[in-house]
């Protein structure tokens, strides 16, 4: 009987060694031996519209993240470049550059921050995940430097995330990230507080009249983007601001005000970069596809 339960358990060890060395070497292995692996640079090629409202909507934080981002222009600015301005292909260099850099670091907080704990990124062909997650995953899928390891995941706390880039805005994660609960109401997932910095920020005060015909408090306010670390910054980009109104809008000038604010930091963007690419890249087609 001795002997069975010492059987028993070296059996036991002996699988548990396994399954440990096969959950740890398999998702390295996994590949599609048909064509090579894209590199990040490769899958960084289509920038998403996405990652390029993260500048707009969140200039100051972006280019701390991204210094050598200057020259990656944001739609309204390409607006105003002639067609064959040489500043168009150069921003779309640096858009490219400046992808494949804020999706290796999304991926890298990703995985420190053990957010593959709760959410997978592999639908598998049961239980009618495909109908949940969307189409069961490929290995064709995963061919990609940033899909190294996979990320299958280890627990379903949260929703798989396969096919998480696009379906929601940018906001919306801010908000998801700052208080789960806000967006999904059933959420279990801790607040992620950490993720955002304290600053100041220019703000523009509701027209008066506009307030009392909508019927709203006249201190009602929005926000410019910008979340500037010091007051002087905000209170230089408030002149700024005013000193570029329209001279049919002077009056918008006398409405600016600074106030203190929070929002997100370099390593929440990255990680939004990241989570929406998650589905977005698509293999090259092989020869004989259909």
């Amino acid at each position: 009987m001795d002997r069975l339960q010492n059987v028993l358990l070296i059996a036991g060890i002996g699988c548990f060694v396994f399954s440990v060395l096969l959950s740890g070497l398999y998702p390295y292995m996994i590949t599609d031996a048909r064509e090579a692996e894209a590199t990040i640079e490769e899958v960084a090629q289509d920038v998403s519209t996405d990652f390029r409202e993260l500048k707009a909507a969140y200039p100051v934080v972006f280019a701390k993240a991204f210094p050598d981002s200057g020259d990656a222009l944001t739609f309204e600015t390409l607006s105003t470049v002639p067609a064959n301005d040489p500043r168009r292909a150069k921003s779309e260099e640096v858009w490219r550059k400046t992808y494949a850099d804020a999706l290796q670091r999304g991926r890298d907080v990703y995985i420190s921050d053990a957010c593959w704990h709760c959410h997978s990124q592999f639908v598998r062909p049961v239980a009618n995940e495909d109908i949940r997650f969307g189409p069961v995953s490929t290995t064709r899928q995963d061919n990609n430097a940033l899909q190294r390891p996979v990320l299958w995941g280890t627990r379903r706390i949260g929703p798989d995330l396969t096919y998480e880039g696009g379906k929601r805005s940018n906001d919306w994660h801010v908000a998801h990230f700052f208080d789960p609960k806000s967006t999904s109401p059933d959420s279990i997932m801790p607040n992620f507080s950490f993720y955002f910095r304290d600053g100041f920020e220019v703000r523009r005060r509701i027209d008066p009249e506009k307030a009392d015909f909508g019927g709203l408090s006249p201190d009602v306010s929005y926000p410019f983007p910008g979340l500037h670390d010091t007051e002087s910054e905000a209170d230089a980009a408030l002149k700024d601001i005013a000193a570029n109104i329209d001279s049919n809008l002077a009056s918008e000038a006398t409405r600016l005000f600074v106030a203190e604010a929070q929002g997100p930091d370099e390593k929440l963007i990255c990680l939004i970069a990241y989570l929406q690419w998650l589905g977005t890249w698509q293999p090259p087609a092989l020869e004989g596809d259909e």
